[in-house]
């Protein structure tokens, strides 16, 4: 779960380009690189003209220091060794990191569009990471808009905080321990507390000026926008929201999204959820399967090293096809790599990983001929 989130740290479209900054593999201050971010994004000119200024856009050192914070909250950047994260690893092998790559190395100027707009393949890989990094956060939004249908943000806002975080604090208190584990009990238990506070208010300028209301809008709202990065939810006015229509007639299949944890969820997000939206896409056909896993796995090893995760392989796979506008499932894409696997025997094979249910894929990309 994000336990560690900021109200105007809602562009997910911003994490591709700290990616982009951490590619070299040096080890970079959460402090550092958001001083290098801010000074990229302050004097950039915007040539597309907006009808509206977009939330969460970086226009202080503070607020690029909070989408710092996020990426490490969502796995681009490795706590620990302060150096790219597993998502950003994974991201920085789909094409659309190119044009981040080329503003990083000032060898052109993105529009805003660039910068906060996803691509339908790079929804799906943030929709993906929420799943797992925000598990089971998220999961519980996201069934409650899918219920919903539309809603305003104050009443997103009282839900969210009054039942989902603190239902949410203690299913992932277990994995907790020292320090960490002692401040999130006294989080659930000041949260438990948080309706009752509310109501108690006198009025609303009360409760907007409290630091209460202020605890609400930096963990609620962000998810809901979150959500409109994703292309599940579209704001329809001033504090209101609508599930989108794609999505609303797929509420039995996102229900079954929310249904699992996050070490079950590949096999059904790559393969029967990403099929429903298959019809956008053309066909790929086998050539051209092998072919982007080859390019993948190449650019995989180059992050990883030796040890590229075979679920990771092929997932990435799917995302780059994606954005090439072909389309091929989980099932298809293992049975390109099996059948290349039979054919080249001592060029490409898997092999047991050192975590349980992790493989290991191998190819020999300079003797494979697809």
């Amino acid at each position: 779960m994000i336990l560690e989130s900021h109200g105007d740290a809602c562009r997910l479209g911003y994490l591709r380009l700290i990616a982009c900054l951490l590619e070299d593999g040096s080890q970079k201050s959460f402090d550092f690189l958001a001083s290098i971010l801010y000074d990229m994004l302050r004097n950039l000119e915007f040539y597309e003209p907006l009808t509206q200024k977009p939330t969460g856009l970086i226009t202080r050192y503070v607020n690029a220091r909070n989408y710092v914070t996020l990426a490490a909250e969502m796995g681009f950047i490795d706590r620990a060794s302060q150096t790219i994260g597993e998502f950003g690893k994974i991201y920085l092998c789909l094409d659309s990191a190119d044009k981040f790559r080329e503003f990083v190395e000032g060898r052109s100027i993105p529009s805003l569009n660039d910068l906060i707009a996803l691509n339908d393949a790079e929804k799906f890989f943030f929709l993906w990471i929420l799943l797992n990094r925000d598990y089971p956060m998220i999961q519980h939004v996201l069934r409650w808009v899918i219920d919903r249908k539309s809603f305003t943000r104050q009443e997103a806002m009282n839900q969210i905080m009054e039942e989902f975080y603190p239902n949410s604090l203690r299913k992932v208190l277990s994995t907790l321990d020292g320090r960490r584990k002692e401040q999130i009990i006294r989080e659930i238990e000041e949260a438990e507390g948080f309706r009752k506070r509310r109501l108690q208010m006198d009025d609303k300028v009360s409760w907007i000026k409290s630091s209460q209301y202020a605890k609400y809008r930096h963990i609620a709202p962000p998810r809901l926008e979150w959500l409109v990065d994703c292309g599940i939810l579209k704001r329809v006015g001033r504090g209101k929201y609508e599930i989108r229509e794609s999505y609303l007639k797929l509420r039995t299949e996102v229900l079954k999204l929310t249904s699992l944890k996050p070490a079950k969820l590949d096999n059904y997000f790559f393969g029967e959820f990403v099929k429903l939206f298959s019809k956008d896409f053309s066909a790929a056909n086998r050539y051209e399967i092998l072919k982007t896993m080859i390019e993948v796995y190449e650019r995989l090893r180059t992050l990883f090293g030796d040890e590229v995760n075979l679920s990771t392989l092929e997932c990435s796979t799917i995302m780059v096809l994606m954005e090439r506008g072909k389309f091929a499932d989980l099932k298809t894409i293992h049975s390109s790599f099996n059948s290349l696997a039979l054919k080249f025997p001592d060029k490409i094979y898997v092999i047991p990983g050192r975590e349980k249910n992790m493989n290991i894929a191998y190819i020999n990309v300079e003797e494979i001929e697809v």
